[in-house]
Order: C-alpha cells, then structure tokens, then sequence
C-alpha cells in the first residue's frame, strides 16, 4: 500500500533526521571551541547559471564576493545565457567574471552549465572545486568555508566528492505562498538530506548549493538534455559512478520563491513536469539495479522517487481513510482497520511537526499550514488544467521582485 509505506519510510528519514541533527549540534560545539580557519582548500569557481536576472543578480554575486573564506580562493563565475536585459553588465559591475553565451536552440540551465563545465575543465589550470549557485540566491556569509569542508574531507580514493548544501527560502515573510514554501523546504530540503546522510544513503542534488570536486566532472560531465538536470546528475552519480551525494547542513543557501499565483504556477508546473517524468523514467530501472547488484543506496533512490509530494501524499491518506471507514461500516472489514484509517493522516501530520522541530522552522512557516489546504486544492486544480508531459528543458524563468532577505546566519 502506497500510503502506508510512504508514511512508513518519511517517518524513518524523520528520525534518523533528529539524530543526525543532535549530532550535528554536538560537532559545532566542538568546532566553537576549536575555531578552525579555512586555509588550503585550493582553487574554487563559484558557476551561478543566469538567465535575465537583472532584479537579484547583484546581491546574489555580493553574498559571493564577501565570504568568509579567503581572498583570492574563489572566483565567482556568472553565466549570462541568452539574457536579454542587464545581468551580465550588473554581474561585472560587482566584480563578477562574466561568461555569455547565446542559442537560441539549446535554452536552459542545464545546458548553460554543460556549456560552462566543458569550458571551466579545458582551462590550463582547472579549479579544484566547482560550486553551483543559482542567480536568485543569498549564500551564508560561511557558506563556501562549509561546503569546501565536507567536499576536502569526503573525498574518495580517486579524489571525488559531491555535496549538497542546505537550500532554504529567502523571502519567506512575504505572504503565506513564501512561508508555505519555506516549510516544504525544510522538510524535502533539509529533514530528508539530513536523515538520509544520517543512514549513509545519497541525497539529491537540488540544483542550488551544491559543490563537486574536478574529478567528479571530469568522469560525469554535465547533460542538458534534462528538465530536471540537477536531480538526473545525483541519480547517474551513484548509479553509474559509485559516487554518494553528501549532505553540508551548516553550508546554507536561500532564494526567492514567487509571491503571486501566476508566477507560482509557472515554476509549480515546470518542477511537476520533471517530477513525473523522472519518476516514470528513473524509479524502475533504480529499483531493478539496486536489486540486481544487492546495493541498497541504488534500491533506495528508487523508493524515493516514489514517494509522492506532501500534498498528494495526504490526500492519499485521507482517501484511504475514507475507504476503510466505509468498509468497516459495511462489515466488509473488521473493526480494528479503523484504528489504523484513523493512524495513518496522523502518523503524517506527525511527520510534518517533527520535521518541522527539527529543523527549527520559522513560526510563520508553522502558521503557514493553515493555508495547507488551500494550497493543495490549487495544486490538484494546476493539475487538471495543465498537461504535464513536456519534456523540453526549456528556461522559463519565474517571475521575482529584488530580493528583499537578509544574509541567512
């Protein structure tokens, strides 16, 4: 039963979670008394893939240029790709590198970056590290110190790492669509990362955050052929390549969520379009390999992806509810199925406030579950409206005001 087990395994992730978060705790009182400095980590590009940007980019670059990190360690590299507005002088007035790059044919990020990396890797004296940070962003004043960190200590035999850094929601005081979206994205962002580094098992690649050593690029180079390049490329790390996505809670990163219903709609559609079609895509072939090579890491990324999102997943669980409530009344079920009709929505919304402690959200995202509903009635009617078969990665930009956050602490 989907539901069942779908509530069984968040409910897992959320308790590994917790542990990892109290360990978590314990490392940085360590590192408070110990006050380690970043020094020797080698050379770092920082890629921020952009596309008509001209609102954010320059706080974006500024919250690059002004870690704390080293002078000289990092180079911030904007990729202006096919803009047709002020990003790329904005990005060189703030002491940016700018690379601009125009097709017409092949528009998006995941093409940007492919085009970047092959460009980055050619150069005499390749960086040691590559960091990709999306154009709407505020990074943390520690960021890079934290990512470069995990990236230098989780280095294999050959020299390969990649991490993913903790993605949260900048403007989440600016209406309830924000707060709601800053709550989903402790719990798929940060509760699950958290839980999954936690048991040892590959977190996904969100597309924002997140670091790779050379070598990693080197043997996996960059595909754009995918609306959803970021999750594809974790998936192919650990399938094809044996590498475990790492998860760096402490490097943290947050960007701007739209406000308005029509913008929300265009990402909303954009990110379920590649939902569905790398469930369809990658769940089964992930399952049959992890069964067929005994890796649980490879089986596990398959459960995963089907798991379904929090909305979907809760009208599942009510619906079920409701089936078994009939059945019982009818005498087609004995009575103490109710018990566990009645268990299951709970065991959720369980899920949903332990997740939510643990990862110390906001009191407007605890408020925001108010409006949970509503959102997800809008969801299913996004749905209905819209077909979510495309596969082009085409760059839709979504629609965002100038930042208006704070440097996240």
């Amino acid at each position: 039963m989907l539901p069942g087990a779908s509530v069984a395994y968040l409910l897992l992730l959320s308790g590994a979670a917790a542990y990892g978060a109290r360990r978590l705790a314990r490392s940085r009182r360590g590192a408070m008394d110990s006050q380690p400095v970043t020094t020797g980590v080698g050379r770092v590009t920082v890629i921020v893939p952009a596309h008509d940007e001209e609102p954010v980019i320059a706080g974006t670059v500024r919250s690059l240029q002004t870690q704390e990190f080293g002078a000289g360690c990092a180079r911030v590299l904007v990729i202006a790709d096919n803009c047709t507005d002020d990003t790329a002088v904005i990005a060189r007035e703030h002491g940016a590198v700018v690379w601009e790059r125009t097709n017409p044919a092949e528009r998006g990020k995941g093409y940007a970056l492919a085009w970047a990396v092959e460009r980055l890797l050619a150069e005499p004296e390749p960086s040691d590290v590559f960091v990709i940070v999306d154009a709407d962003t505020i990074a943390a004043p520690d960021f890079l110190h934290h990512l470069t960190r995990h990236l230098y200590d989780g280095r294999d035999a050959y020299g390969r790492c990649a991490v993913q850094g903790r993605y949260g929601v900048l403007n989440e005081s600016e209406g309830w669509r924000a707060a709601l979206m800053a709550g989903a994205f402790e719990l798929v962002n940060h509760v699950r990362p958290l839980g999954l580094a936690a048991l040892g098992l590959s977190v996904d690649l969100k597309g924002n955050g997140m670091g790779f050593t050379r070598e990693v690029l080197q043997i996996a180079p960059w595909s754009g052929h995918s609306i959803t390049e970021d999750l594809d490329y974790g998936l192919d790390l650990l399938a094809n390549h044996g590498i475990v996505v790492g998860y760096a809670a402490e490097a943290r990163v947050r960007a701007q969520m739209p406000t308005d219903a029509n913008a929300a709609a265009s990402q909303r559609d954009r990110w379920e379009k590649g939902r569905r079609l790398l469930v369809q895509e990658r769940a089964l072939p992930l399952l049959s390999a992890g069964i067929t090579r005994r890796n649980l890491r490879v089986f596990e990324a398959g459960v995963r992806l089907l798991v379904p999102p929090l909305a979907e997943l809760f009208a599942l669980c009510v619906l079920w509810s409701i089936a078994v409530g009939i059945a019982v009344m009818f005498r087609l079920l004995p009575q103490q199925y109710l018990y566990a009709a009645v268990l299951l929505p709970l065991a959720l919304v369980a899920y949903l406030l332990t997740g939510f402690h643990t990862a110390a959200a906001s009191r407007g995202a605890f408020g925001a579950l108010l409006y949970a509903p509503i959102y997800a009635l809008w969801k299913f009617a996004r749905y209905a409206a819209s077909p979510l078969t495309s596969r082009s990665p085409e760059w839709v930009r979504t629609r965002r005001n100038a930042q208006k956050g704070t440097l996240p602490q």
